[in-house]
């Protein structure tokens, strides 16, 4: 096999399971079940672009900037866990509060921004994929490497935005209450991923500073 094409390869697989655009579709259609179909593609596709975006600067900068900073990988996971959690949480015992920001006035605005929070960050581009990211053109990959990594997000997120196209199709299919169990659940889900994430970040943070 071309050592280009097994690098592309191995950078898609890998990006794919972490990114997981297939469990962000539910989620999609959950958080714009009020949208037009025109409105849901504008924010999937505004997504993706906030996520090659973020992903792009902390693949070819995260290392330095978190270096400077002081920051390590796993205190920056531990972080976006945190932020993912509180997420999880609104979803499971509040579902339709996302909906109440349609409303006219002050909180219709928040509602624009859905395409960066929560769905570029934390969910396209958390910190799983950050990290992952960052560690396919970290220091030791050489410029085809990096291109392919970067290339290979850009073609995951492609899928993400095909797959949420359609997912307002779940919501007409489950309806208003279909969709706020499955908001629950999912939110449970989330809280949970959350969780590992935090956990994850401070075991690898404790067994970096016992190996130093």
């Amino acid at each position: 096999m071309d050592p280009i094409f097994q690098t592309a390869l191995t950078a898609f697989v890998t990006l794919f399971i972490v990114i997981d655009p297939i469990l962000v579709t539910p989620i999609f259609a959950s958080l714009t079940k009020d949208e037009t179909p025109r409105a849901r593609l504008r924010i999937a596709f505004m997504a993706a672009v906030y996520s090659i975006v973020i992903l792009s600067l902390f693949g070819f900068a995260g290392n330095a900037v978190l270096h400077h900073m002081g920051v390590t990988l796993p205190a920056f996971r531990a972080a976006m866990g945190i932020i993912l959690f509180i997420m999880g949480f609104r979803m499971f015992f509040d579902p339709d509060s996302e909906a109440q920001a349609k409303t006219p006035g002050p909180k219709a605005s928040a509602r624009e921004n859905i395409a960066f929070f929560p769905l570029a960050i934390p969910m396209l581009a958390g910190p799983g994929a950050i990290a992952t990211i960052m560690l396919l053109m970290g220091p030791g990959a050489n410029a085809m490497e990096k291109m392919s990594a970067l290339a290979a997000s850009v073609v995951v997120l492609a899928i993400g935005v095909l797959m949420m196209t359609f997912a307002s199709r779940i919501g007409d299919a489950l309806g208003r209450t279909g969709m706020n169990a499955i908001t629950r659940i999912l939110g449970m889900l989330l809280m949970a991923l959350s969780t590992q994430y935090v956990f994850d970040g401070i075991r690898v943070g404790i067994l970096e500073r016992v190996a130093a």
